[in-house]
């Protein structure tokens, strides 16, 4: 299963839905995460932070297309 989450507008929301944390805990469920590009960056994580975790960057429509 793919769970996927693209980034909020940022003048309306500054919060993520997934961190590096929770992306642990989707792993070990084995399940896939995908993220958009710079996903955090105005947070101060990177996208070599969630990879690191096992999450995937993808495009947008990617995300959008292939997550349950």
């Amino acid at each position: 299963m793919i769970i996927g989450s693209v980034s909020e507008n940022l003048e309306l929301e500054k919060r993520v839905s997934i961190t590096p944390e929770i992306i642990k805990k989707y792993k070990s469920l084995g399940l896939e995460v995908h993220l958009s590009q710079n996903y955090a960056k105005h947070l101060g994580i990177s996208d070599k932070t969630f990879e690191k975790e096992g999450a995937i960057i993808k495009s947008v429509e990617d995300i959008i297309s292939k997550s349950d």
